[in-house]
């Protein structure tokens, strides 16, 4: 059972590392191309949050395998 669940949590942190990556490429896309600074001021903090719940993010997931 334990088994199962540690290759959950690597399948889980990887998806979630993989569309981590994927939005961060699309903010910093439009903040390349827009003129707008709201749009920048927007993105750039969409992608301080990304960076700083990650580490957060992944560890309640886990707590969430765990009790399953």
């Amino acid at each position: 059972m334990n088994i199962l669940k540690e290759l959950t949590k690597i399948f889980i942190r990887s998806k979630l590392e993989d569309e981590k990556r994927k939005l961060k490429e699309k903010l910093q896309k439009q903040i390349i191309t827009t003129t707008s600074t709201s749009v920048v001021a927007r993105n750039t903090a969409y992608l301080r949050i990304i960076d700083t719940l990650d580490g957060k993010g992944i560890a309640e997931v886990n707590k969430i395998i765990d009790k399953i």
